[in-house]
């Protein structure tokens, strides 16, 4: 709390960014901060109806730094960034990547972590140089099935990919947590943001610094989650 009231009065003193209309005052005013939680896992999710995930949690340690307590609106990506512009949300999270049509519009941080799908190997292997005529196994939906075809891969969907032998398409963080060796080609790359309500800089700038700090914490829960055996979700807009 110390801390972010000093860096109120130094942003003010500065003539740093300030907020349009003034989120972060009233966040630390009234001691709500109005987070928007897109279910994404294992970026974000629910249990027994409350907010989970490394995001989630994230979220609830920047209120805590602002002694003030999380209240949460769960919906699909595009109602919650409508309520971003009707500044009903104070931020949104959810495994969102900066390729959302949406941050154009709104306050979109700077990526905070960025993920790299790559075909990987079991303990001990490498991944071939030529992948023609191999055997790779992807999740539904994962959108590495084109690519592989190309390079003459034989591609497998499989809904359990932690549990498929052989050569795996999977996130880098994944490939990590299962002690796969990833190969060097990228089939995917996925920057992840937060987003707040356009104009309020001042929030903006203290939700960046925020999430970049917590990025090494939040990539660890998500190792932890592949080494679960827990399957990543489409979000719930591309879920319906």
């Amino acid at each position: 709390m110390l801390l972010f009231g000093w860096l109120a009065l130094l942003l003010g003193a500065c003539g740093l960014p300030r907020d349009t209309h003034g989120t972060q005052e009233r966040i630390v005013r009234d001691g709500v901060l109005r987070a928007g939680l897109v279910r994404h896992e294992p970026w974000t999710g629910l249990q027994d109806g409350k907010p989970t995930g490394p995001e989630a949690e994230a979220v609830a340690k920047l209120a805590e730094q602002l002694g003030a307590r999380v209240s949460w609106t769960v919906a699909p990506e595009a109602e919650l960034m409508h309520a971003l512009e009707e500044r009903a949300v104070d931020v949104v999270v959810g495994g969102i990547t900066a390729k959302s049509p949406w941050v154009k519009q709104l306050g979109a941080g700077q990526p905070y972590l960025t993920t790299r799908m790559h075909v990987g190997a079991p303990p001990g292997q490498t991944v071939p140089e030529s992948l023609e005529g191999a055997s790779v196994s992807v999740a539904p939906g994962s959108g590495a099935g084109p690519r592989l075809q190309a390079w003459g891969a034989r591609v497998r969907e499989v809904e359990r990919l932690h549990e498929a032998p052989g050569l795996r398409a999977a996130w880098d963080w994944q490939l990590d947590g299962w002690g796969y060796a990833a190969g060097e080609d990228v089939l995917r790359e996925e920057q992840r943001i937060w987003v707040v309500p356009a104009g309020e800089n001042r929030w903006l700038l203290t939700v960046d610094r925020f999430v970049v700090d917590h990025a090494e914490p939040i990539r660890r829960r998500l190792l932890a989650s592949a080494r679960a055996g827990e399957t990543p979700t489409a979000p719930d807009e591309d879920r319906r």
